[in-house]
């Protein structure tokens, strides 16, 4: 199941929220390192008490995912920036025309030369 980091991040929130140690009743953090394993119907995460040090195997049901998630967007479509770049593919063009001019190196790319010596733009 593909998932925007949105919603994921949405389901780690919720996660975090509702969950308590099992042994000493505290919350447990959840973050994008907790998670395990995330297939079409579910979510596998391992999960550490900050307090006790009690680690927690949860599953977690993917159903309803769909009403949370962004929807998709067309390639040329403005987007959330956070989301996706846009940007022409002439602008791409370019850059990619001056990396191989200076074989790869940006800070060949960004060196201009001047009437005396060369100098490195900052």
């Amino acid at each position: 199941m593909e998932m925007d980091p949105h919603t994921l991040q949405q389901i780690l929130d919720r996660i975090q929220q509702q969950v308590r140690c099992p042994q000493c009743g505290k919350t447990v953090p959840a973050s994008f390192q907790s998670v395990k394993v995330v297939s079409d119907s579910a979510m596998l995460l391992q999960l550490k008490c900050d307090h006790c040090s009690a680690y927690i195997v949860l599953q977690a049901s993917l159903r309803g995912v769909e009403q949370i998630s962004a929807p998709p967007y067309e390639e040329d479509e403005c987007a959330n920036v956070s989301t996706g770049m846009t940007s022409h593919k002439d602008d791409v063009a370019q850059v990619q025309e001056a990396l191989r001019q200076s074989e790869g190196s940006f800070s060949a790319m960004f060196k201009k030369e001047t009437g005396k010596a060369e100098t490195e733009v900052v």
